[in-house]
Parts: structure tokens; sequence; C-alpha cells
């Protein structure tokens, strides 16, 4: 199911819990596969980004008609021995501008 996360949707193929609701609307920024160690274990990783329902007044409104993120996702899957494990990392703006390369690094070899 992983394989067919961008076609079905990220957040059903990753089967996320209902603390994670917003992922379903949530925008795909960047994916990768990747394999890791010696037996080659694949990685999926989604990078997710959801903007507010409305920018109002903020100085963050463009005047483009959407919004910026404001809530940013990284997620990793794996299927081991038939069973899904997902590693799920939220953040809001702030965090991510302070320290995106550090959140990223999450990702590697979970």
């Amino acid at each position: 199911q992983l394989e067919k996360a961008s076609t079905i949707g990220i957040a059903k193929a990753l089967q996320v819990v209902p603390d994670l609701k917003d992922l379903a609307y949530a925008d795909l920024v960047g994916g990768r596969v990747r394999q890791v160690g010696a037996t080659k274990q694949k990685l999926f990783d989604f990078d997710l980004a959801v903007a507010p329902k409305t920018c109002g007044q903020s100085q963050e409104n463009l005047g483009l008609g959407f919004c910026p993120f404001d809530t940013i996702y990284l997620l990793t899957g794996t299927v081991v021995d038939e069973r899904l494990y997902v590693f799920a990392l939220e953040c809001d703006k702030d965090q991510w501008k302070r320290s995106n390369s550090d959140l990223k690094k999450s990702q590697v070899d979970v």
C-alpha cells in the first residue's frame, strides 16, 4: 500500500490515526523511497504541509489566494513482518524556520 501512497492518498496509505486527521488535507511537498541496512529495508519518506483555512489580515496573507503553510509533517513509513510502522513528526512554521535541517535529520534511518 505504501507503493501507492501518491495515488490513494498518503494519510490512507499510512493508516493515519485520528490525532493526525489534518494530514488528509495536507499538500505533498516532497517524497522519496530509500533502502537502508544490510537487508535493504524500504523506507518511504513524505514531507507534507497544511495551510490554515483562512489567512485573515495577517502579514502572511500574500494576496495570492492561498496562505503559507502553518503546520509541517515529516512522515516515514515501512513494513516489517507484514506490519506497518510509521514515524510522524509535526511542527509549526516557527519551529520549522528555526530547526528545519535538524528536524529533517529525524528521517534518516529511522
